[in-house]
């Protein structure tokens, strides 16, 4: 009887001593393998103690490293006790994460404005562009350079419906044939509808320049089939130097005016508007002379 309670004595000795032994193991094991998962250049687990009063504070790390975040794991512990199955020991810790992203482009955009400011404080003033109204009211100025037909720039355009506008004639627009071509009428613009041959069936609005009342003469122009449909006397508006006439060319007809004089003829017979043959008609000196000199004047399309 007394031998096997010393056996059963020394035998729960043991028992109690290897369940230490074990709780032990498992733990050592468990906080080995915490320290491992930490990177070697990264900060330990803070723990209650070392956040108390007078507790160092944390060693800090090169800025390579300050934005690594420091994650410990929950270790948790079978501890065998008399009474109990088992209890759950947890350690756990935690180490805050730094904010060096956001310091660093706070630091980038303040160096970035010091720099501008830098560039701005010496780079000079661009010098102020004078103020001019936006083109001549009277619109572009055409030319007839001398001893040429053509108006510079050209005013053509496709598929044309309509061509509205107003005119104005200078002192550089007087010119001087000296012969009986003085009367022959020039074309400020209009519209054909044989593109290639502009002569050939078009409306027209003429102009010309009156010598002895020096005042420019407007009238409504056709060409049907290369026959010239000339203006009848009553139909021809005078306009004095630096004046403005309005003109308007569509399908119907060519109406003109200017002040309280107004003209309106209509298509002649044979002329027939197309609109996929339709061209605005740019200007022309002459008649069958060229300019004796350089000529302009004022166009305006609207």
């Amino acid at each position: 009887m007394l031998l096997c309670m010393t056996t059963t004595v020394w035998v729960g000795r043991i028992g109690v001593l290897a369940a230490a032994l074990g709780a032990g193991a498992v733990i050592g094991f468990g906080t080995c393998a915490e320290a491992s998962a930490a990177p070697a250049d990264s900060p330990g687990p803070t723990s209650r103690a070392d956040t108390a009063e007078g507790a160092p504070a944390p060693t800090r790390r090169t800025p390579v490293h300050r934005d690594r975040a420091v994650r410990s794991s929950a270790v948790a512990v079978a501890m065998p006790t008399a009474g109990a199955a088992s209890a759950v020991a947890v350690v756990t810790a935690s180490v805050p994460t730094p904010a060096p992203v956001a310091r660093a482009a706070t630091a980038a955009l303040t160096w970035r404005e010091s720099r501008r400011s830098a560039v701005r404080s010496t780079t000079p003033a661009p010098a102020r562009r004078l103020s001019l109204p936006w083109g001549d009211p009277r619109g572009r100025q055409i030319t007839i350079y001398k001893g040429t037909h053509f108006a510079i720039p050209n005013s053509t355009g496709l598929f044309v419906k309509e061509t509205v506008g107003t005119g104005t004639f200078t002192t550089n627009s007087a010119y001087d044939l000296k012969d009986e071509d003085q009367f022959d009428w020039n074309k400020f613009t209009g519209i054909t509808f044989t593109p290639l041959e502009p002569d050939r069936n078009a409306a027209m609005v003429g102009w010309r320049y009156n010598l002895s009342t020096q005042e420019f003469e407007i009238a409504p122009y056709y060409n049907v089939d290369k026959a010239r449909i000339r203006p009848n006397d009553n139909e021809v508006i005078k306009v004095p130097v630096g004046e403005t006439f309005q003109f308007d060319v569509d399908y119907a007809g060519i109406t003109l005016s200017y002040e309280d004089q107004h003209v309106y003829k209509p298509y002649p017979p044979g002329l027939t508007a197309d609109v996929w043959t339709a061209a605005r008609i740019s200007g022309w000196f002459g008649g069958n002379e060229v300019a004796p000199r350089t000529v302009s004047y004022f166009l305006r399309l609207t």
